[in-house]
């Protein structure tokens, strides 16, 4: 897989919004990523989110280029981040094994034409029919 394919989380940072006069209940954290996911693979993230997020109410995450944004409270943090790390790899397999099922759609149609074009060699070499024969 390249590269951009399979994302990791580097690592995590708790933003300090404690001098801003307007901020949500909950602090944020951000997961740094390994790079910014391409949108196919963020699209793939969206899906497992939401699931994700139904089942842990409260949580609630975003991608903004290479990072990863949510909030938690102290007390949930290692719940959260693992939760995070979660969505992350299942989203790593999913686009994997989606970019898998393209590439042997794509070899199955090209092995197709290959003997397509083999087939119709055949025709040609033989053209036209016998009249007894049709």
């Amino acid at each position: 897989m390249a590269s951009r394919d399979w994302i990791e989380i580097e690592s995590f940072e708790a933003i300090d919004d404690s001098e801003q006069f307007d901020r949500p209940d909950i602090p944020r954290v951000e997961a740094i990523l390994s790079g910014a996911p391409e949108r196919e693979w963020q699209q793939f993230f969206a899906v497992r989110a939401r699931t994700m997020e139904q089942a842990h109410p409260g949580l609630r995450m975003e991608i903004i280029a290479d990072r990863l944004g949510f909030h938690s409270r102290a007390a949930h943090a290692d719940e959260s981040c693992r939760l995070v790390h979660e969505a992350v790899l299942g989203t790593n397999e999913d686009f994997a094994a989606q970019k898998a099922a393209k590439e042997k759609r794509i070899h199955d149609r090209n092995e197709e034409v290959r003997d397509l074009v083999g087939r119709i060699k055949k025709i040609n070499a033989h053209w036209p029919p016998e009249q007894g024969n049709v």
